[in-house]
């Protein structure tokens, strides 16, 4: 695997599971139950946003891409934004118009809370993706295709979530881990071309974030034939568009600025 890859994958999962190891701890004590607000919400920040820190950490040793100026441009950079709004509102959409159609979502709160929580999502899922759809992907994408990647992706993504399976109140913990692991193949798809079109990493980071806020406080979707109908048509909408991209008749080819 690309050296680049490699150390990547070493920064964040050290990061990643030295944290939420703290809260693991803290829970089995109980001290933590997320999302309390002590020190533990501190560790999980720090634990969560731990692929864009890795990612700042790496390019610190490139003196072309160093720096918190160049890592800022880079990140919430835009190039064809009317494209990005389409796509990003098409796999929302998806992610949780089929569900409903389907009569497999339940509304558990107050939209006014789901608006309110998702600038404080960004630090709770959010900014991950600056490492695995804007870092990881691409080096992925070089040696195994957009389809074959995204999928390798994903499944190191799902390994990186296990620590969250101890954490007291966390959906993992009390949820099927199966049921999280297939929505995160529709969502690892979804972001996946969101960033294909290489406009930038936002559309990827803004999915995430109203994703997580959406399920965390305005809808409960259960795990039944809507969730799985969504996930197919996700993966079926991102590998058309990566097609279209690789074909250059989204966005040619020559103009994608990787973060690699």
């Amino acid at each position: 695997m690309n050296k680049n890859a490699v150390r990547y994958l070493i920064l964040t999962f050290v990061i990643t599971y030295l944290f939420w190891g703290f809260d693991i701890v803290l829970s089995c004590l109980g001290l933590y139950e997320h999302p309390a607000y002590n020190i533990g919400i501190i560790f999980y920040i720090i634990a969560a946003c731990a692929p864009a820190i890795a990612v700042f950490i790496l390019w610190q040793k490139d003196p072309d891409k160093k720096g918190m100026r160049y890592f800022l441009k880079t990140v919430f950079g835009f190039n064809r934004p009317a494209i990005e709004l389409s796509l990003f509102v098409a796999f929302l959409m998806i992610r949780f118009g089929i569900p409903f159609l389907f009569g497999d979502v339940t509304f558990i709160g107050d939209w006014w809370q789901v608006l309110v929580f998702i600038p404080v999502m960004l630090l709770f899922g959010g900014f991950e993706e600056v490492g695995w759809r804007g870092y990881l992907q691409p080096i992925l994408e070089k040696r195994f295709g957009f389809v074959v990647a995204t999928t390798i992706n994903c499944a190191i993504w799902i390994v990186w979530h296990i620590p969250l399976c101890f954490i007291k109140g966390t959906y993992q913990y009390s949820g099927s881990y199966l049921w999280f692991a297939i929505s995160l193949l529709g969502s690892a798809f979804s972001a996946a071309a969101l960033h294909k079109v290489k406009g930038s990493i936002v559309p990827c980071i803004l999915f995430h974030a109203i994703g997580n806020a959406v399920v965390s406080y305005g809808l409960s979707i259960s795990n039944g034939t809507g969730a799985v109908v969504s996930y197919i048509c996700q993966v079926i909408l991102a590998i058309i568009v990566g097609w279209l991209v690789m074909n250059g008749n989204i966005l040619n080819k020559t103009n994608q600025a990787p973060m690699v």
